[in-house]
């Protein structure tokens, strides 16, 4: 019996030194890197520091953002379990306030994050391991009595209502923010679509096209991404302007931060929206001009903006009189697209026709055509050399009154001189 256990116990430790080799191997391996667990400790504490009832619009919020980039930036696999925290968290709260914390977090580490961050936030998104859409705050403060909530005064649901409403705006602005990138110049645009499935992988390519077609293409191709780019400013817009705070809901240092964000991109996204809108009538109005799709696509735009720029231009007068904004930021200058310019957008583009020359001048260059073409038999006027004989015959008179003059002679095309009578 003794046998049997000590047999039992060498294949028990053989097993767990196999398993310890085994992870050790694995854990050496960069592909399954694993951060380590005082990391993420720090994370997780630099997080509670973002999110907490003493974080969310402080002075030392960027601090704390900047804090957490360094942490992650030391470990690849950490900007996994950044996004799975913030993702719980955010699912776990039931106060507007906390969820709009949590938001915040993920609004300045999109703006802070270089692009490689960005770009792996972005991922993590798409792939659901980051949600901004899953706040689930209740309209506190509430009171909780047998099972059933109930709001503590009228006063406190008006204000946590107007909270809500705010949480949840800027949860959708986030969610629609994330698929904006920034470029170089610190500007806001929107991420390149992805290239479409190739359907026809194991069909022949097709042959190469022509300089005039390949150009019309480019030129097509350039025209269906500003166009993309400005339905895309049009959406952010029109999320920014639903997004205001009420008197109640400004007083709330995060909901001001979260608010001054959106404010100061929605002046790049304007920008950028105008000058789009500025080449977009200028292709229009070009000798290649827009395609029957695009046409249809620019109108629909400017329809669009038709009504979305009176909001805007309102929206920042209402801006500069709350107290959720600074005072000193600049606005843009709104510039309302009018119902005409859809219209002009709609008809077909007017084709340059040189002018006329006059009529008199017309009909005799077609006379003096038809005339050579007969004299020829309907070929060309000068098939045949026709040549002119001119001869000079000089005489002599003793009268100095005489004088010599030339006359036309014979049939021969030659000329004679004639004495006077």
């Amino acid at each position: 019996m003794k046998v049997f256990k000590g047999k039992i116990w060498a294949a028990i430790g053989s097993l767990m030194d196999h398993a310890g080799s085994a992870s050790t191997t694995k854990s050496s391996s960069p592909a399954a890197a694993v951060p380590d667990r005082a990391l993420l400790a720090d994370i997780e504490a630099a997080i509670e520091r973002c999110t907490g009832s003493s974080g969310g619009g402080g002075g030392n919020d960027d601090r704390h953002v900047h804090e957490i980039l360094f942490l992650v930036s030391n470990e690849p696999g950490a900007i996994t379990f950044l996004s799975r925290r913030i993702t719980a968290r955010l699912e776990a709260a039931r106060a507007p306030a906390a969820a709009l914390r949590s938001l915040l977090l993920v609004h300045r580490l999109l703006r802070a994050g270089d692009r490689y961050f960005e770009q792996d936030f972005r991922g993590l998104w798409a792939s659901r391991e980051l949600r901004v859409d899953a706040p689930r705050c209740s309209c506190s403060p509430l009171t909780a009595a047998g099972g059933v909530v109930h709001y503590a005064s009228a006063g406190a649901a008006a204000v946590a209502s107007g909270a809500c409403a705010f949480v949840h705006g800027y949860s959708a602005y986030l969610e629609e923010r994330m698929k904006w990138v920034i470029n170089q110049a610190g500007n806001l645009e929107p991420a390149r679509k992805p290239p479409p499935p190739d359907h026809d992988a194991g069909k022949l390519p097709p042959p190469p096209s022509s300089s005039s077609s390949s150009s019309t293409s480019s030129h097509d191709a350039s025209a269906e991404t500003l166009l993309f780019k400005l339905a895309m400013c049009q959406r952010l817009l029109d999320l920014a302007i639903q997004l205001l705070p009420d008197n109640n809901t400004s007083a709330s240092a995060a909901a001001r931060s979260a608010f001054g964000i959106v404010l100061r991109e929605s002046f790049k996204v304007y920008d950028a929206f105008a000058e789009g809108v500025d080449v977009m009538l200028l292709l229009s109005r070009s000798l290649a001009g827009l395609s029957k799709p695009s046409r249809v696509t620019a109108h629909e735009i400017l329809k669009k903006a038709c009504a979305q720029t009176p909001e805007l231009k309102e929206f920042y007068h209402k801006c500069k009189r709350s107290n959720a904004s600074s005072k000193s930021l600049e606005y843009p200058l709104v510039r309302v697209v009018t119902p005409a310019q859809a219209f002009a957008m709609e008809m077909e583009p007017v084709t340059m026709i040189p002018i006329p020359e006059e009529d008199g001048c017309q009909e005799e260059k077609v006379e003096a055509r038809a005339g050579a073409e007969a004299i020829d038999g309907g070929g060309s006027p000068f098939a045949h050399k026709m040549e002119t004989t001119i001869s000079t015959v000089w005489v002599e008179f003793e009268d100095e009154d005489q004088r010599l003059i030339t006359a036309p002679a014979d049939d021969d095309h030659s000329l004679k001189a004639v004495q006077p009578s």
